[in-house]
């Protein structure tokens, strides 16, 4: 950036230097704007979720009612039904998802979505969800780590007495 040592009449040197300096400001802001700009254009067009088929689930560590749900990117066919879709994400390759419906279960009272558990029926309990298709969304964990997640009721399910 260049400094003036003497002005130029009524431009002193301190006024042509913060000029300068507002100048060279205004650019670096330019240049943040138009990537922002740039980014909200690509990303218009962008889907914001994938639809997936939950493959299996895995109960999370020291955690009770909560799973880990293993997924595989699907799509709709001319047919109207769904596939999974060839070359397609998957939870080998971008990790297992979270069910936000499950986000606070800890095995007392009433559970994600509203399963009482003190009144549930002898041998009822909370499963997994198993084949079915949701929307995965990222979303940023600690130290901006990405994870998909999706939200889906449970069942509340057992052998009726």
């Amino acid at each position: 950036m260049r400094t003036f040592r003497t002005g130029f009449g009524r431009l002193t040197a301190p006024m042509l230097n913060g000029m300068v300096a507002a100048a060279a400001a205004n650019t670096q802001s330019g240049e943040t704007l138009r990537k922002a700009a740039s980014t909200y254009d690509e990303s218009a067009s962008r889907t914001r979720f994938i639809y997936a088929k939950i493959t299996g689930a895995t109960l999370l560590s020291g955690a009770t009612n909560r799973w880990e749900y293993a997924w595989e990117e699907i799509e709709l066919t001319t047919a109207g039904g769904f596939q999974t879709r060839t070359g397609g994400l998957t939870s080998t390759a971008k990790g297992k998802a979270l069910n936000l419906c499950e986000a606070f279960n800890n095995g007392t009272g009433a559970e994600g979505p509203g399963w009482s558990l003190t009144t549930a029926p002898t041998g009822f309990e909370i499963k997994p969800i198993s084949d079915a298709a949701v929307q995965l969304w990222l979303m940023r964990g600690p130290g901006g780590a990405k994870r998909y997640v999706f939200s889906l009721a449970n069942v509340l399910d057992g052998a009726c007495p």
